[in-house]
């Protein structure tokens, strides 16, 4: 009897053990996923970034200036965030209400400072623009305060699927302008996004 009762409690430390290690497992390969999926993202987006400068004849509008004597632009991005959408396989939009509507997930955490508020857990699920792939991936525009775009934008690289958290699937996108008038993302792939633990901080992480 003793024997038994032996066997049953190692047969469940086993079973407690491998849920553990296949919860682990998944996590990891969700994760690795992740960072593939972005690694897509980053690449499409860099091509239609460039295309809808020549469609705007090289000025957009919206970026932020890597020389600080040139001056950043934001008054463009409404036209520039329509035309960036055709070039993207937009499948649904969400003005606003984006939670609400299905467009984005909830998150593990928000931006939480004065500075970063576009990415608050309010401005993204009620007020912020998120158009939603034919991939189910999504972009999520920064705004800050409601309905004045900048050149920030969110992208989630798996969509509703988990982690759902910065630096894992959830990364940043900076719009910048050289001074010669080349158009580029900002190397801090997670600006303004609140990092977890471990997670991707910079272009060189995603691609080490």
């Amino acid at each position: 009897m003793q024997n038994k009762i032996r066997l049953l409690i190692l047969s469940g430390v086993y079973l407690i053990l491998l849920l553990i290690v296949s919860v682990h497992l998944t996590l990891y390969f969700v994760d690795k996923a992740a960072i593939v999926s972005f690694k897509k993202l980053y690449s499409a987006y860099s091509q239609a970034l460039l295309l809808t400068v020549d469609d705007m004849s090289g000025d957009t509008g919206c970026y932020f200036s890597s020389d600080k004597n040139i001056p950043s632009k934001i008054d463009g991005c409404d036209s520039f965030y329509k035309n960036f959408a055709t070039n993207l396989k937009v499948t649904k939009y969400c003005k606003d209400n984006a939670l609400k509507k299905g467009c984005l997930p909830v998150y593990k955490k928000y931006a939480q400072t004065p500075t970063c508020a576009g990415f608050s857990e309010n401005m993204m699920n009620k007020y912020d623009q998120v158009f939603v792939m034919n991939d189910e991936t999504n972009l999520t525009v920064f705004n800050q305060p409601a309905k004045q775009q900048k050149p920030l934008f969110a992208v989630d690289s798996n969509g509703s699927v988990f982690p759902n958290k910065a630096g894992y699937d959830l990364f940043s996108l900076v719009i910048m302008k050289s001074p010669n008038g080349n158009y580029y993302f900002h190397p801090n792939v997670t600006y303004c996004l609140p990092v977890e633990k471990k997670g991707v901080h910079s272009l060189q992480d995603v691609y080490k």
